[in-house]
């Protein structure tokens, strides 16, 4: 895949002695390890904490890849094995292929590296983390391919991860979509996995409202998974970015998407997980950001759905926060008081004329008959309502001004209906309607 412009680099930058050093690290380490880390920054390493690695001071990335190249006896045991069938390489391939394709490979040398993003994400996470499973994969990156005309540090500076199950539901997608898109008008990038199913909807939910998003892809660049999503993916490029930690080429596989997974945490304020079955992938992105101390939100479904049991798991067991719309999950990532879902709620769902009646009002209102019955006369008013028939009258003529009520005959009867068992059978109609609606996406 071609990308749509660079930033933070330049072809002359790509053709440096660094840059080839960094291209020739990204190419022989899988994902990131510890031993690597510390070799870039042997000052800069504290009690084992990934996130403490001071980008701040320049990494030695010219004598690391040299030690790799060479096969230095001085390397750790964990690096020297880990890059044994990769370390004779040539990275003049792979910058070849970024000046023609369009991509950079962004480092903690350029401006657009989001080292604070980072530090803060892998702050509490060391090489003996285990998060489903996966141990000593778990370090920040070193180093990342990206293509797209956004600034990687810009785009997640305000960012919300977005992630789901592939096997979504139209209710899924339709709700991920409207969301995404809310919370691309308020000013927040979209970073999602650029699955099927959920990841897509929330990508394009960004998208049709000229928001960023960021596709953090598990293949390397060049290589487009899954391949229905090439058109998504470009027209990502156009506002914001695609992401590859892998060197271009590389393949997918299902570790490689559980790695992935911490990336899209990490790059975000907050993980909302919109749909998940019991086993499901987008449950690790959430598991890592629990290990990276940011909010998770859950979205409810439909309770006879297998699509929704890790959602409801998740708010059953108090590990996510419940949420419904854009504006419940600006609440959680934006400062105290910035959003205030309650008088939101409020001015959407304003009380009915009924509903603001006063409790003598509602009483006389109660006793009032409707069309299909012989209620509603003022003695039965009256007598229903303990009221003196003064009373009753001044109330009645009341309800008549608000248009709640009006004479036939000696009755007075009700403009509109608002039982209980009437309302109930509405929403009661309404669910049935969404359920059946539900049909895999």
């Amino acid at each position: 895949m071609s990308g749509a412009g660079r930033t933070g680099s330049t072809a002359e930058d790509h053709g440096s002695v660094r840059m080839r050093a960094w291209m020739y690290l990204r190419r022989v380490v899988e994902a990131s390890q510890m031993e690597l880390l510390e070799l870039l920054w042997p000052d800069g390493v504290d009690d084992g904490a990934a996130a403490s690695v001071d980008t701040g001071a320049p990494a030695d990335v010219e004598r690391a890849a040299g030690m790799i190249r060479r096969r230095d006896s001085a390397l750790p045991e964990a690096l020297l094995q880990s890059t044994r069938r990769r370390a004779d390489v040539d990275e003049s391939l792979d910058l070849s292929f970024a000046r023609e394709q369009g991509w950079r490979l962004i480092t903690p040398d350029s401006p657009e590296w989001p080292a604070e993003r980072f530090a803060s994400s892998f702050m509490n996470i060391g090489p003996d983390t285990v998060v489903d499973g996966i141990r000593g994969q778990a370090t920040q990156p070193f180093a990342l391919w990206a293509t797209g005309t956004a600034r990687l540090d810009e785009a997640v500076e305000r960012s919300v991860a977005m992630v789901g199950t592939r096997s979504s539901t139209a209710y899924g997608n339709r709700t991920t979509h409207a969301m995404a898109s809310e919370l691309a008008n308020a000013g927040y990038t979209v970073v999602s996995g650029g699955a099927l199913g959920i990841d897509t909807a929330a990508h394009s939910g960004a998208l049709s409202a000229a928001g960023r998003t960021v596709v953090v892809t598990a293949t390397g660049p060049g290589e487009v998974y899954p391949r229905t999503n090439e058109g998504l993916f470009h027209a990502a490029t156009r506002r914001g970015l695609v992401v590859s930690e892998y060197p271009p080429h590389q393949r997918a596989a299902r570790h490689r998407f559980l790695t992935r997974n911490r990336l899209v945490a990490a790059m975000s304020q907050g993980t909302v997980l919109l749909a998940a079955g019991y086993r499901s992938g987008a449950v690790n992105t959430a598991n890592w950001a629990d290990s990276m101390y940011r909010p998770v939100m859950v979205l409810p479904g439909p309770v006879d759905s297998a699509d929704y049991i890790g959602c409801h798991k998740r708010i059953r067991d108090g590990a996510g926060i419940l949420i419904t719309r854009a504006a419940d999950v600006r609440e959680v990532v934006e400062p105290v008081g910035s959003v205030d879902t309650e008088l939101q709620l409020a001015l959407e769902f304003g009380a009915s004329p009924v509903q603001r009646l006063s409790a003598e009002q509602l009483r006389v209102y109660d006793s009032c008959g409707v069309a299909s019955d012989g209620l509603g006369d003022t003695e039965h008013i009256s007598a229903e309502t303990s009221m003196l028939m003064a009373a009753v009258v001044r109330t009645i003529t009341e309800l008549e001004r608000m248009s709640l009520v009006v004479r036939s005959g000696n009755r007075w009867i009700k403009t509109v209906d608002e039982s209980p068992v009437k309302k109930n059978a509405v929403q009661e109609n309404k669910v049935d309607e969404t359920h059946h609606g539900s049909a895999p996406g």
